[in-house]
């Protein structure tokens, strides 16, 4: 368990969004540590079951055996998180929801993991591959959210408990981020990454887009470079650098604009006037940055300004 922790993959946002998310609401983050710890032992499960899926593991993961890591990766992600949340010093009513928060975030994410798996990007629509992100992403970051939202009412007996429409934005704001998060993924894979999804032909939303919503000539060109590029690295190259063309992105990174907007928008219905809001806005924009056709620098910072002045709900 240990060596899991320490050595598995680790997600970028996974001790800091409980805790901005606690601290952006009633000032302090130190009361949402638990729920940070619970959501970082969820990501580390989760990534080391991705990692097999995705056909990234061999006979030894983190430093371990495989079989080992997997079993380690079951208890890391489902008994000590809700140890942990057992263990919680709260009220018992609250303790109950938190724990309903956690499994339901369990079972959506894993739901959208076997739909990851099982979608081709011949038959699936992109409406199927947001719904997969939604619930495998977004399912995630959103009960981060709606747990640290809870705790925090409790920590301050002033308050009342967060109502359905409150707990609502929270968890809508988590989806939304996590949605974005999975885009980034994707866009990093793509420029510069391994490539794995072109070789694993992963129903992606970019891939999906491109043969769905795409021309009859630009569906005609991709299909075949589609079906070799799990064995063809001139034809994944090919296929990329159709997925990286103009015209197939900016329609994509007008989508993904309207997100970010979505995300900001219930920011400032949130947490307006929390400076731990500022924080959460540069998570939604590190995530939402606009992918670049190809030829343009991969930069860590892009000028989002076309994008963040278009309305686009």
């Amino acid at each position: 368990m240990h060596t899991l922790v320490t050595r598995g993959r680790h997600d970028p946002q996974e001790l800091a969004l409980p805790l901005l998310v606690h601290a952006a609401i009633n000032g302090s983050a130190e009361p949402a540590v638990p729920i940070a710890a619970a959501h970082a032992l969820w990501w580390r499960s989760a990534n080391t079951f991705d990692d097999v899926a995705d056909g990234d593991a061999g006979s030894l993961m983190y430093g371990m055996d495989r079989g080992a890591a997997m079993t380690a990766a079951l208890e890391c992600g489902y008994g000590l998180p809700l140890r942990a949340l057992a263990a919680l010093s709260v009220p018992d009513p609250l303790r109950r929801a938190l724990t309903t928060d956690y499994l339901d975030g369990w079972a959506a994410a894993s739901d959208g993991q076997i739909r990851d798996i099982l979608n081709r990007p011949h038959t699936v629509e992109t409406d199927g591959v947001y719904e997969t992100y939604r619930k495998k992403s977004g399912a995630i970051y959103a009960m981060a959210c709606v747990m640290s939202a809870r705790l925090s009412h409790s920590a301050r007996p002033e308050q009342n408990s967060p109502g359905n429409d409150e707990v609502a934005a929270w968890r809508e704001f988590g989806e939304v981020l996590g949605i974005l998060a999975q885009f980034r993924n994707d866009h990093e894979d793509l420029r510069g990454g391994p490539g794995a999804d072109l070789r694993n032909r992963t129903a992606t939303y970019l891939l999906v887009h491109l043969l769905h919503r795409s021309d009859q000539t630009t569906r005609e060109r991709a299909l075949p470079l589609l079906d070799q590029a799990p064995v063809s690295e001139p034809h994944r190259q090919e296929l990329a650098e159709l997925l990286l063309s103009p015209q197939v992105l900016h329609p994509y990174n007008q989508f993904v604009a309207k997100l970010r907007h979505r995300a900001h928008t219930l920011l400032d219905t949130l947490v307006h006037s929390s400076p731990f809001a500022e924080p959460l806005r540069a998570r939604v924009d590190a995530n939402a940055r606009p992918l670049l056709p190809t030829g343009s620098p991969w930069r860590e910072h892009v000028d989002q300004a076309d994008f963040a002045t278009t309305d686009l709900r």
